[in-house]
């Protein structure tokens, strides 16, 4: 156990500038996710805190998203996009006639 803990604090430097230059796959947002936070923000005034309950599939060569949006207000929407170039449709959760959230 020893040496694993010592392997991976001599690892972490690396693994924390591999995140930096988004050299780790996964570390880049994704560009619908960076377009998504966008939008929100303008759209609805929320400041992203995590996204939660990401489906991406492709349907009919579009790619189609769904996310679950929390923001920093404690607030939350469901976010959906059927088509690539097409914005986002959100939905506020916990209002009467939403049932998806």
């Amino acid at each position: 156990f020893r040496e694993g803990s010592a392997l991976v604090s001599r690892r972490l430097p690396l693994m924390i500038a591999g995140l930096a230059l988004g050299l780790i796959p996964g570390a880049v947002l994704a560009q619908w996710e960076a377009e998504l936070k966008e939008q929100i923000s303008f759209d609805e005034g929320c400041e992203v805190s995590f996204l939660s309950q990401v489906v991406e599939r492709e349907v009919d060569g579009s790619l189609v998203i769904i996310a679950k949006v929390h923001c920093v207000d404690k607030r939350t929407f469901d976010a959906m996009r059927h088509d690539d170039y097409a914005p986002f449709e959100f939905k506020l959760c916990g209002q009467e006639n939403v049932s998806a959230c």
